[in-house]
C-alpha cells in the first residue's frame, strides 16, 4: 500500500513538472484575456523550461531557457497590460512578443527587458486582432533563470453608445 501511494505521488509530481516543459512554440500555455477580473498565472518555474528558440527576435542569440504562452486578440479582449513579477532577486527577466508565428527567426513586435535583476517587467497587450506568442526568458547573456507570475490585467475603457434625455 505504501508503495502504491509513493508511486501515485511520484506520478502526480511528474505530471505537474511536465507542464513547464510543454510550454513551447508547438504547445504553448494559453493566456485568457477576457473576463471581469485580472488573469494571473502564478509560480511558473522558468528554470524548468528549455532553450527552444536560440535566436530571439530574429536578431540576437540567447542560450537562456524560454517559456512560451499564446493568446488570441479579438473583439472580446479586456486585458490591456502584461506584468511579469519575479520572486528571484538575481534573475533578469525578459518578455518578447511575436505576432502570427513563433520561432527563433520570428520578428518581435515588442520587448520588455529594461528593469534589471529582480524587477518586474510590463508590456502593453497588442490591439490588433490575431494570434500572438509571449515568450518569457532571461535577458541575453545573464545565464540565470527564475520563478515568475504573469498577470494579464487592466481594463478596456467603455465607450458610450447612446445618450438621450427625455
Amino acid at each position: 500500500m505504501k508503495k502504491n501511494a509513493f508511486l501515485l505521488a511520484a506520478g502526480l509530481l511528474t505530471l505537474g513538472m511536465g507542464a513547464a516543459h510543454a510550454q513551447s512554440c508547438a504547445s504553448p500555455s494559453i493566456i485568457p484575456l477576457v473576463g471581469g477580473t485580472n488573469h494571473v498565472i502564478n509560480g511558473v518555474d522558468g528554470c524548468a523550461g528549455a532553450n527552444q528558440l536560440g535566436t530571439l527576435c530574429g536578431s540576437f542569440n540567447s542560450p537562456e531557457n524560454d517559456v512560451v504562452f499564446s493568446f488570441n486578440i479579438d473583439g472580446t479582449r479586456t486585458a490591456t497590460t502584461f506584468t511579469l513579477s519575479t520572486s528571484t532577486p538575481a534573475w533578469d527577466p525578459a518578455m518578447l512578443l511575436m505576432s502570427g508565428s513563433c520561432g527563433g527567426g520570428a520578428t518581435c513586435t515588442d520587448v520588455a527587458a529594461n528593469n534589471g535583476a529582480g524587477a518586474n517587467e510590463t508590456m502593453a497587450v497588442p490591439t490588433g486582432n490575431g494570434l500572438y506568442y509571449l515568450v518569457v526568458t532571461s535577458s541575453p547573456g545573464t545565464g540565470s533563470c527564475g520563478t515568475f507570475s504573469l498577470d494579464a490585467g487592466g481594463r478596456l475603457p467603455v465607450a458610450l453608445q447612446k445618450f438621450s434625455v427625455e
